[in-house]
């Protein structure tokens, strides 16, 4: 399904990815702190913002928390990470408003040209380290982190390659949208009109 490329916000939802290798090149403090505004700017349920940041750019650090667990080791690759406690207080809503901060924190990211990974300690053991490592209070776990740094030169897309991204449909075999959306009742096909790029002129 094709996009408007000529959306910047579109294409950088869209390219958005996970991504766990970093450049040694540092992260500015201007683009980091635009990143926690819109951080600290992002919905919660009842404007709650049940979170807090704890920002990691110290090697030794991010060496000890990528040790906790082996499927964490790309976190001493990133340049800093941004570690985000929940309040705990409300675990159910805190769930789905940690889903949209953590998004919001990479989009961030992109939109500056930046490139992000997001995981977590999911086991005790790993998360008991973790605690320890960070100094969380009691009731206030850490929960998701994001490392974040500049893309190698293997992640970096030039603008020729970022259109033709947007033209085809994305790697990882996506599921199209004739078979996730329905219209007015579930089952029923939703015919969409195709992008305005691709309608065939009026005839004169």
């Amino acid at each position: 399904m094709n996009v408007n490329a000529s959306n910047p916000t579109l294409e950088t939802m869209i390219l958005l990815r996970n991504v766990e290798t970093f450049s040694p090149a540092p992260v500015l403090d201007d683009e980091l702190r635009n990143i926690l505004a819109v951080a600290r700017w992002t919905g919660s349920s009842m404007n709650r913002q049940p979170w807090e940041f704890i920002v990691v750019r110290d090697p030794d650090m991010l060496r000890a928390l990528a040790e906790t667990q082996p499927n964490l080791a790309w976190w001493a690759g990133a340049p800093l990470a941004i570690v985000v406690v929940m309040t705990g207080q409300h675990p159910t809503l805190e769930t789905f408003d940690e889903g949209r901060l953590t998004e919001r924190i990479m989009l961030a990211a992109a939109s500056q040209g930046l490139v992000a990974g997001l995981s977590w300690p999911d086991t005790k053991e790993a998360l008991r380290r973790v605690v320890e490592l960070l100094g969380t209070p009691e009731g206030k776990p850490p929960r998701s982190i994001i490392g974040i740094g500049n893309p190698t030169a293997a992640e970096e897309q030039p603008p020729a390659m970022r259109s033709a991204l947007l033209g085809r449909e994305p790697a990882g075999n996506r599921k199209p949208l004739s078979g996730m959306v329905f219209s007015e009742r579930y089952g029923v096909p939703a015919h969409l009109e195709p992008p305005t790029a691709e309608r065939s002129p009026p005839v004169p």
